[in-house]
């Protein structure tokens, strides 16, 4: 698989615009108000049709990229092209809906905060295939909802201090939680691997992220210092994003080991 540089971008930019759309669903849940949504959803849209126009770099002819969607009936990946086109379309349509109006639909944030699931579980089930130990298990599904956790409340707490102004980082900060701990998840469900040339990534991804979260939480402490929280909550995005890039090569890098 030598494209799967596209891959990893890919997936991890559909992620983190789901992620970040869950958060926002949970904003106006807790707050009864729209916060910023236009914001929030534009950039969660761009995100995912930059990661389509990424997914087109895995093809040996990327403008015959439509033919993907033939088989839906038969295939997860071509259900996964499907869900993540749909999943677009809505967020359009949500976006443009809050922008118009000034406020945003429930229903609409609803519907694609769904129908980013279904994308998410039809590209888990486009990788659980039997040939390929380390990716046939709950960890593989688990391991993407972790990432969408993760990345999605990173960016909807930058969304929201940078083009919102306004401070949700307790929200994001809870997301990425909840992330951390489907990772720990699917480490336990994921099959042993052979050998251990992976280790030291790994290693790098965990002191990454674990510094990340730490950097992260140091930042909500120090939300008053406008300096120290910039620079506290760029570092830890740093390390997060990081984190999450070694963990998608690592993901691919299974598919070599089994000699694929």
């Amino acid at each position: 698989m030598s494209s799967y540089r596209s891959l990893v971008a890919f997936t991890l930019l559909v992620q983190s615009a789901l992620g970040s759309v869950w958060c926002l669903g949970v904003a106006q849940l807790l707050t009864g108000s729209a916060v910023y949504h236009e914001s929030h959803l534009f950039v969660a849209l761009l995100l995912v049709l930059v990661g389509l126009g990424f997914s087109t770099g895995h093809l040996g002819r990327p403008g015959v990229c439509f033919y993907a969607l033939r088989n839906v009936r038969h295939s997860w990946l071509s259900r996964e092209v499907a869900a993540t086109g749909v999943f677009a379309g809505v967020l359009a349509v949500t976006a443009l809906t809050s922008y118009l109006s000034g406020s945003s639909s429930g229903c609409l944030l609803l519907v694609a905060s769904v129908v980013g699931g279904l994308a998410l579980y039809a590209m888990t089930r486009a990788y659980r295939l039997r040939t390929v130990i380390s990716w046939n298990h709950a960890g593989t599904l688990l391991g993407f909802l972790g990432s969408a956790l993760i990345l999605g409340g990173l960016q909807f707490t930058l969304v929201s201090s940078v083009l919102a102004g306004s401070s949700d980082s307790v929200i994001g900060f809870l997301a990425a939680l909840a992330g951390v701990v489907f990772r720990v998840q699917a480490q336990g469900t994921s099959r042993p691997q052979m050998g251990n040339s992976g280790a030291p990534f790994a290693l790098s991804r965990l002191v990454l992220q674990s510094s990340g979260l730490l950097l992260w939480a140091v930042s909500l402490v120090l939300n008053s210092g406008i300096g120290l929280h910039w620079t506290f909550l760029s570092l830890a995005a740093a390390g997060l994003v990081a984190g999450e890039i070694i963990h998608r090569f690592l993901f691919y890098y299974g598919y070599h080991r089994v000699g694929l």
